[in-house]
Parts: C-alpha cells; structure tokens; sequence
C-alpha cells in the first residue's frame, strides 16, 4: 500500500490473546490524524483479552481517543463454555497523537448513502450511534461481520470523504461491503490469512472456535 489510508477500521479474528505488533504496524499506513478503530470479540475462556490490547497498544505509543460498546438484542449462543455469554463488544479508537480528527455532529447528519441513494440502513437505529453505546438489530447474517452501521459511523467519525480509503488489516466482509455502497476505497492487508497460516489453522478449525461468537 503506497498512499496514506485515511482511517483502518477492523474487527479481530476471535482469540485468547492479541499480539499488538501487527495493528502498530499497519498503524504506520494510517494519516497522522486519522483514527484507529478496532472491534475486539471476547473470547468466552479470556474475558479481558480486550483490556489487555488496549494497554499494550497504549504502552506502545497509540492514544486512546474513545471505548465504545455495540451490541445486539439477542444473546450470544455458547455450547461448551461455562462461562456467562456476552450481548456486546467493545471498540477502542486510537490515534497517533492527541492531535486527532473525531467529527462527532457527522453521525447525526447523515440520512442518505453515497451519491443521495437512499440508504440501507434504518435512520432510527442509525440515529441513536451518537454516544458510546451503540445497539444494533439483528439479522441474519455472519455474525463475524461488522455490521453495517457500526462501520458507517467509525467512519463518519473519522471525517471520511467519498474516495476516501479504509484500511482494513484482518479483511472483515462488513467493512468491505459498506465501503462499496458509501463509495470508499477498501483495502485489505491480508493479516486474518497470514494469522491463520501462521498457525497451521485451517477455515473449518476458525469456524468451529466461533461458534460461540453468534448470536
């Protein structure tokens, strides 16, 4: 990736830990005053592998902007665990320095998509994304994906423009397809595959591990 993205926008692949050196360094790919938005599942069997990422990352140098939390309507199914099921999961934002873009009025703005198409999602579920507690209907897709409204106003927070790009590590398909329908540029650094490889993890095996991360 030769160009700046302007904001990198993720969700982690379900895991017990989190090494932070591959987020700082696609980090390095993101505009100085860009933000850093990462949704990270938790993991039934290591309830704070969140908290944890977030102080590495912290302790590496990253300024933490803001914790969000979104959530469905529906608990999370789980089989074998017997720990208590989570409804949410947090997103940390980060910047590079306390010198940070945040436009907060853009989320309470927006009423169509790209180009004055009407948009796909429901304005009223749209329009309460304005604190740090951000529900989202269920549907029947992937849970693993990042739903659309979610994406939509990490990057409207982040000031994101029509041609404008988001980076997105760990290829997550919410990101991908609500790039395509506001008209940003989408870029993938193939983490997620490289992670898995890694490891010697086939799809199956992931997709095993993350039926207890539906809901």
């Amino acid at each position: 990736m030769e160009k700046n993205a302007q904001t990198l926008i993720t969700r982690l692949p379900y895991a017990l830990t989190y090494d932070p050196a591959p987020i700082l360094e696609q980090a390095k790919k993101i505009d100085d005053r860009g933000l850093i938005s990462i949704s990270i599942p938790i993991h039934l069997e290591s309830p704070n592998n969140g908290g944890r990422l977030i102080s590495a990352l912290e302790d590496a140098g990253l300024y933490l902007v803001a914790k969000i939390v979104w959530y469905r309507d529906r608990h999370i199914v789980a089989t074998k665990s017997k720990r208590l099921t989570n409804t949410w999961e947090p997103i940390a934002i980060f910047s590079k320095s306390k010198d940070y873009i945040m436009s907060r009025d853009n989320t309470a703005k927006i009423k169509k998509g790209y180009e004055s198409r009407e948009a796909a999602f429901d304005e009223d579920e749209y329009l309460t994304c304005i604190g740090d507690h951000w529900p989202v209907r269920n549907d029947r897709r992937d849970r693993r994906f990042l739903p659309e409204t979610v994406v939509l106003n990490l990057a409207q927070l982040a000031d994101l423009q029509p041609g404008d790009t988001i980076l997105d590590p760990y290829g997550n398909p919410g990101v991908k397809d609500t790039c395509k329908l506001f008209g940003w540029k989408y870029f993938d650094s193939g983490l997620k595959s490289d992670a898995r490889n890694a490891k010697g993890r086939s799809k199956n095996q992931d997709d095993e591990d993350l039926k207890e991360d539906r809901a």
